[in-house]
C-alpha cells in the first residue's frame, strides 16, 4: 500500500461527498453523486481513484468525450495521482497500457471496444448522458459503479443508481460565492402554445427541435435578441444557447450586422478550430459564442452573460446551460441571464431545481410527486410587468426598477404577448445606466461652462427627470465623454423647449393682438 500522494485538500463539499459515499459504500453497489458546477468534480473523482489505488485496485474513469482524455488526465497529475499508473484508452496512444491502475477511457471509445473485466470501481463523468452500452454494463457487472453528475434529473437515473448522493447544491454554492450570482431578465417570449413535443430518453419530454427553431428563427425575435443585448448587453462576453444550427447562423449574422462580433460553436466543430474559436472569445476579439446544445466539452472561459433562445422543458438542459455563466471570475459580480425562450416562466430559477431522489424511484403513485410539483410552482419567479426582470417567489416590488404592482396584478406576466413584445420604446435602463447618463450630463454641463455659456444644476437634475421620471439620487459626479444617445436626447429636449417658447411668444403676441383692437373703456368716474 502507498502512501496518499495528492496535493490537494478536499473543500468543505469534497468531504462532506467523501463523508457520505463511505458511510452508504457497503450496503450499496451503485451510486450517483450530484455535483453542480463549482463544487470540484475531478477533484472529487481523484479523491475516490486515490483511496483505491492506495490499495491495489484498479479504476476505470469514463469522460463523456475523446477530447476529454487528456484534460482529466492532466488535472488528476496535477492533484497528485502518479503519471506512470495512469492508462490513455485512445487509438493507439503512446500512454496506453491495460495493466496499470488508472485507466481513462471516452464512453465512445469504450462503447466500440470490450469492456474490461478487471476492474474494481467504474466511474462516469457526466453520467446523465445516455449510452445504451454503459447502462448494460452497470445493470451486468459486479463491481462497483460512481455517476458523477451536475444534473442527475434524467428520467432513466433510478434504475441503474441505487442511491443519491448529494453533498451540496447549487444553490449554496451561490450563497457561499463558489458560484456567481445572476440576474434574470425575460425581454421576450415566444408563443409556443401549438408546438408539439416528444418524448427523450436522456432529457425526457421536450419541445419538437424542428417547430422551435422555425418559430425562433423569426426575423422579429433574432432582431430583439440582438436589440436587447446591445441595450442591456453592457458589451459582456456572452453565450448565446440556439436551437439549430441555422437558428444560430441566423442569430450570427444579426450581430455581425450589428457590428457585434460573433461566432458559431457546435459539436461538429472541428477540435482545432473550436480552440481557435475560444481563444479569440478569451481575448475579448469575438464577443458573443453562438452555441447549438448545451455542452461545449472542455470549456471553462469567462461567461458573464447568457442568451437562452432555445425553449426546454427539460431541467437538464436549463441547467447545463445557464451553469456556463455561473463560474466565478475576478471582477465578476453578477451573471446576466436574458431569457427569450420563456423556460425561466416555465422551470423556475435552476439554483431551486432539486431532487432528493433519482428520478423513476417514485413509481408516481404516493403523494410525494404531486406535493413536489406544488413545490415547484410555489418557487416559480415572477416577471416584472415594468421592467422584464424575473423577481424570485415571493417578492412583490421589483428589487431592480421598484415598479409596485396593483393588487392582483402580480400574476403571469402579459401571457398574450408574442414574440414583438419588444421593441425600442421598452428600454430598461439599470443603474449602471442612469450613471452613465448621469456622468455624461455633468461632462455636458462643464463643457458649457468653459464656453461661457453655463447651465445649473437645476437643468442637469431636471433632464435626467426628463428621461427616468425619477430624480438622480446617489450618483457619483465624475464626467464621462458624452455618447450620441445623450446628445441627440438634449438636442430633442432642447428642440423641444424652442418649440414650447416659440408657442408662447405666438400666444403672447396673439394677446396682445386682440388687447390692442379691444374699444377703450372710457372711466365711470
Amino acid at each position: 500500500m502507498r502512501k496518499p500522494m495528492l496535493t490537494i485538500t478536499p473543500n468543505f463539499a469534497q468531504e462532506r461527498g467523501l463523508t457520505m459515499l463511505r458511510q452508504a459504500w457497503k450496503q450499496n453497489r451503485t451510486f450517483m453523486i450530484y455535483s453542480p458546477t463549482g463544487s470540484g468534480k475531478t477533484a472529487l473523482a481523484a479523491f475516490i481513484t486515490d483511496g483505491h489505488v492506495q490499495r491495489g485496485m484498479r479504476v476505470m474513469f469514463l469522460v463523456p468525450y475523446t477530447i476529454l482524455i487528456d484534460q482529466t488526465a492532466s488535472r488528476f497529475i496535477e492533484y497528485g495521482l502518479p503519471a506512470e499508473e495512469i492508462s490513455y484508452v485512445w487509438r493507439d496512444h503512446s500512454n496506453y497500457d491495460p495493466t496499470r491502475l488508472i485507466q481513462i477511457a471516452s464512453a465512445d471509445t469504450i462503447i466500440r471496444r470490450d469492456f474490461p473485466d478487471n476492474i474494481d470501481l467504474l466511474i462516469i463523468d457526466e453520467a446523465h448522458l445516455r449510452r445504451k452500452k454503459i447502462l448494460e454494463v452497470i445493470s451486468e457487472s459486479e463491481f462497483k459503479v460512481i455517476g458523477l453528475s451536475g444534473t442527475p434529473f434524467a428520467p432513466f437515473l433510478g434504475h441503474y443508481y441505487e442511491t443519491l448522493i448529494k453533498p451540496t447544491t447549487m444553490k449554496e454554492l451561490i450563497k457561499r460565492g463558489d458560484l456567481s450570482s445572476y440576474e434574470f431578465y425575460a425581454p421576450t417570449k415566444p408563443d409556443l402554445s401549438k408546438v408539439k413535443s416528444s418524448s427523450n430518453a436522456e432529457f425526457g419530454s421536450d419541445y419538437k427541435e424542428a417547430e422551435i427553431a422555425e418559430i425562433m428563427s423569426g426575423a422579429d425575435l433574432v432582431g430583439d435578441i440582438v436589440d436587447n443585448w446591445l441595450v442591456n448587453g453592457r458589451n459582456l462576453p456572452t453565450i448565446c444557447f440556439c436551437v439549430t444550427v441555422s437558428h444560430a447562423n441566423f442569430v450570427t449574422v444579426e450581430f455581425n450586422r450589428a457590428g457585434v462580433n460573433a461566432e458559431v460553436i457546435t459539436a461538429d466543430t472541428p477540435h482545432d478550430e473550436r480552440q481557435i474559436i475560444i481563444h479569440r472569445f478569451e481575448q475579448g476579439a469575438t464577443k458573443v459564442l453562438v452555441s447549438v446544445g448545451t455542452l461545449i466539452a472542455g470549456f471553462d472561459s469567462d461567461v458573464r452573460c447568457i442568451i437562452y433562445a432555445r425553449p426546454t422543458k427539460s431541467e437538464i438542459r436549463w441547467c447545463q446551460a445557464i451553469g456556463r455563466g455561473l463560474r466565478t471570475a475576478p471582477g465578476k459580480e453578477t451573471c446576466l441571464i436574458f431569457d427569450h425562450s420563456g423556460s425561466v416562466h416555465r422551470l423556475g430559477y435552476p439554483d431551486d431545481i432539486e431532487y432528493n431522489e433519482l428520478p423513476t424511484k417514485n413509481d408516481g403513485m404516493s403523494e410525494s410527486s404531486s406535493s413536489r410539483e406544488q413545490e415547484k410552482r410555489e418557487k416559480k419567479p415572477k416577471e416584472c410587468s415594468s421592467c422584464h426582470y424575473m423577481k424570485p417567489a415571493g417578492v412583490y416590488v421589483c428589487p431592480k426598477c421598484g415598479f409596485k404592482p396593483l393588487v392582483g396584478e402580480d400574476i403571469e406576466v402579459d401571457t398574450s404577448r408574442n414574440i414583438k413584445k419588444l421593441n425600442k420604446k421598452e428600454r430598461t435602463y439599470t443603474r449602471e445606466d442612469k450613471q452613465s447618463w448621469w456622468s455624461q450630463l455633468k461632462y455636458y454641463q462643464n463643457q458649457r461652462a468653459t464656453q461661457g455659456k453655463p447651465i445649473s444644476d437645476g437643468w442637469v437634475a431636471n433632464t435626467f427627470k426628463d428621461k427616468f421620471g425619477v430624480w438622480p439620487q446617489g450618483f457619483h459626479n465624475t464626467p464621462q465623454e458624452i455618447t450620441p444617445e445623450v446628445s441627440n436626447f438634449i438636442k430633442y429636449k432642447q428642440i423641444a423647449f424652442a418649440k414650447s417658447r416659440k408657442k408662447a411668444q405666438v400666444n403672447i403676441q396673439n394677446l396682445r393682438t386682440q388687447i390692442s383692437h379691444q374699444p377703450q373703456q372710457g372711466g365711470l368716474l
